[in-house]
């Protein structure tokens, strides 16, 4: 009987999003945490299927995933051809500035975890600056029980039953908390998308700049001033999304830019292109881009 509630309360949380067009096909079961796990995880996921493209670029947001390959080997795509490796199990990556080419050549079976930039903190037990701009495998990090989970969901039938045992592993890993502090730095940063000053939010908070640069490496892995870019980054990818034509000026002015040209380093820091080559590019999802 509580298993049924619980396999209820799931099924309720869940969204399904299909895709079958020049991209390739595929389908994405989102999953909204329960509310114990909502303060820390953003969203779960599972995508299966197969695009007709060759390599993708996930562009970051702040946040920071768990990432379950269940199904052919993928492979994360670095600058040079001896840097492509091999993604076969489970990996951690963490929150970052930069973004991640990945390809998927014989289809993918992908479950993820979406952490809140403070969230991953409280399973993985480590400072955030210990792991930040890094994509690991997760038994570097906890050992055996990566793989273990891993073992677990390759054994599941369903989505619900995926969903269902990743909380509880999370709800296992579970410790602390973030400083009351952080937590409100980080949700004004989010309200404001990003168009709050570093020295305005450290005087709301009574502490010094450096004090919340100290708190956000141990708690977050970036900087609020990094943070804040990636807010407004992502503040014009969603704006972009929605326009036919690109007022560049007014994008910049609407996203909190100084002017255009810190809108342009942003796009070419954050994504590898520059606005004009950016919006040319196909865009299987809200945050990634075909590259190849």
């Amino acid at each position: 009987m509580q298993e049924r509630r619980v396999a209820e309360g799931i099924c309720q949380r869940i969204s399904e999003f299909r895709a079958d067009g020049p991209l390739g096909h595929w389908r994405v079961a989102s999953c909204q945490p329960a509310a114990d796990l909502a303060p820390w995880v953003e969203t779960l996921w599972f995508g299966e299927g197969r695009v007709s493209y060759q390599r993708d670029r996930i562009l970051p947001n702040g946040g920071s995933f768990l990432l379950i390959n269940l199904g052919p080997t993928q492979y994360l795509v670095g600058e040079a051809a001896e840097q492509r490796r091999r993604f076969d199990d489970i990996w951690f990556s963490a929150s970052r500035q930069t973004p991640i080419d990945t390809e998927a050549p014989h289809g993918q079976a992908l479950f993820g975890v979406a952490f809140r930039p403070h969230g991953a903190t409280r399973f993985l037990h480590l400072p955030g600056i210990d792991t930040a701009e890094q994509v690991v495998p997760l038994q570097d990090l906890l050992g055996s029980e990566a793989l273990s989970l891993r073992h677990r969901l390759l054994e599941c039938q369903h989505d619900v039953e995926r969903f269902a045992w990743v909380e509880q592993w999370l709800r296992r890993r579970l410790r602390g908390d973030t400083p009351a502090s952080v937590s409100w730095a980080l949700r004004r940063l989010q309200s404001s998308q990003g168009q709050v000053g570093i020295d305005e939010l450290a005087t709301e908070l009574g502490i010094s700049r450096k004090s919340l640069a100290r708190q956000f490496q141990s708690h977050v892995g970036l900087s609020p001033k990094t943070l804040a870019r990636l807010h407004r980054f992502q503040g014009a990818l969603t704006w972009l999304g929605q326009c036919e034509q690109v007022p560049w000026v007014e994008l910049a002015t609407r996203c909190g830019y100084y002017d255009q040209s810190h809108l342009i380093r942003d796009f070419q820091a954050f994504s590898g292109y520059a606005p004009g080559e950016f919006v040319r590019l196909a865009r299987p999802d809200a945050n990634s881009v075909v590259v190849r």
